[in-house]
């Protein structure tokens, strides 16, 4: 029965996009747990095309993605719930042929999101409570209320150190989701188009591929990331295009700049122009740098760029060395303090990259190819492994007359409620967790957990493949076990 529901499926000209699939969404409509409610809608275009095995284009970037908020829990002042829930279902996708199909899918990531995405596709908030900085200013509380006189002290350390992050969910325009179909999508194929490369200018632009370095290396001259992108364009040409696509410039590591860094450790917080470490390729630092960042600083997606000596059919060549932080870790052989963790498999953020741009319109060439003799497997300078199929990322830009614009204009969505009601809420969340959990007992336990979990996590390398919470936990609670912080 099923090769003849296959057989009728391609006799009507349809294709049969397999349940699993991932597809790569942009907001284009604001959605939180504070003002949404079940019922509303939620939309948003896809950013990467759904491609099938022999190349052809079953669903085509830029498709519209349309949904609804299926079930939503907010904190409110915190009496009831101590963490927001937000569950979205997106069931329908229209071409931009207006060719319409129904959809049946979860989200399966909020990309670069503090926050924890199920198993069912329920989006769990943070505990504010669970805040690095709250953490040690519980510490502290708890010595300081050993002593009987020591209550004016305690208001000041709490005053000082207790900045918790926004407890309720709030995804603006352009946060991006990943949704996951869990039933096969039919829709109607259409063959890739694209600009081709005659066979002599590719045979050219390969030759001065293959003189060009595999690696990067970091400060102290260790190997660290692989090349795995090729820009043809100019640098306001590149420019133009990441910013058309969402990307952001780090900031230079100044003082200033590693003290908001430190701040949105402790507090829980994105930081969009966050720093990036040094790396060098044949002995000079990046050209310049891109990165995409939602509210976790610990995940950001990330390249840095070289411009190269040689010239193809007179435009600057650039390469890029892309990697995607996914969480903290501490106390490397190679780092005595703490560092990102990458995805292993750096090839994600070579399409991540390739898609982003292609999206804007402001590319003219887009192409993978493959590159000899580029390793597949290597540890960066931090000692992450990295897994790679070899191939190169071949992005070729225009003008970009026209971007199609990573954020479309939307009538916002209020993310919290007033001055007052935070801080109502704040000092109730802060009581019911100051109840449960200060207190000799559990900071003892709590300690010890912390203290086991991360000598654990640091003897199996800091980056377990199979580690089943991935890329979808909280940042902190991912780091020391998820289990006992809630």
């Amino acid at each position: 029965m099923y090769s003849l529901a296959v057989l009728a499926v391609s006799l009507m000209g349809l294709h049969q996009t397999p349940a699993g699939t991932q597809l790569h969404i942009r907001l284009t409509t604001p959605v939180g747990s504070y003002a949404s409610q079940p019922g509303d809608p939620v939309n948003g275009v896809l950013i990467a095309p759904v491609l099938a095995s022999d190349g052809e284009v079953l669903l085509p970037e830029g498709s519209s993605v349309l949904g609804r908020v299926q079930s939503v829990k907010r904190v409110g002042l915190g009496l009831k719930h101590e963490t927001a829930t937000l569950e979205l279902a997106f069931d329908q996708v229209i071409q931009p042929d207006g060719a319409t199909s129904l959809l049946a899918s979860r989200v399966y990531e909020v990309d670069n999101s503090r926050e924890r995405v199920t198993a069912d596709g329920r989006i769990l908030g943070v505990r504010s409570t669970a805040s690095i900085g709250y953490r040690v200013s519980g510490y502290i509380r708890t010595l300081l209320a050993w002593e009987l006189h020591a209550h004016v002290a305690l208001l000041v350390a709490k005053l000082a150190l207790v900045h918790v992050p926004e407890p309720e969910i709030y995804y603006p325009p352009g946060a991006e989701v990943t949704l996951a179909l869990t039933e096969p999508l039919l829709s109607r194929s259409l063959p890739y188009r694209g600009e081709q490369l005659t066979s002599t200018e590719e045979a050219q632009l390969r030759r001065l591929v293959a003189e060009m370095p595999y690696r990067t290396l970091s400060r102290a001259g260790r190997p660290s990331d692989l090349i795995n992108v090729i820009f043809v364009g100019t640098r306001e040409q590149i420019a133009e295009a990441f910013r058309a696509a969402g990307w952001t410039q780090p900031s230079p590591p100044t003082l200033r700049a590693r003290f908001a860094g430190a701040r949105a450790v402790v507090e829980n917080l994105g930081y969009a122009a966050a720093p990036i470490s040094h790396q060098t390729l044949d002995d000079r630092p990046p050209d310049m740098a891109w990165q995409k960042n939602l509210n976790d600083i610990a995940k950001r997606h990330h390249v840095r760029i070289w411009k190269q000596p040689q010239t193809w059919n007179g435009e600057e060549i650039w390469l890029g060395a892309a990697t995607r932080d996914v969480d903290y870790a501490y106390l490397r052989p190679t780092s005595a303090g703490v560092t990102h963790r990458i995805e292993q498999d750096i090839d994600h953020e070579r399409e991540k990259i390739a898609y982003d741009l292609q999206f804007t319109s402001c590319t003219s060439l887009v192409d993978w190819w493959d590159r000899p003799g580029a390793p597949l497997s290597a540890h960066n300078a931090t000692g992450d492994l990295m897994t790679t199929d070899g191939r190169l990322a071949v992005i070729r830009l225009n003008d970009c007359g026209s971007p199609r614009l990573a954020v479309a204009s939307s009538e916002p969505l209020p993310e919290h409620g007033r001055f007052f009601q935070r801080l109502v809420r704040r000092e109730i969340l802060s009581f019911r967790s100051d109840y449960y959990r200060t207190n000799l007992y559990w900071r003892s336990y709590e300690g010890t957990r912390w203290l086991v979990t991360a000598i654990r996590r640091h003897r199996r390398g800091n980056a377990d493949p199979d580690d089943p919470a991935g890329a979808h936990s909280n940042s902190f609670e991912r780091a020391f076990d998820s289990s006992w912080l809630r």
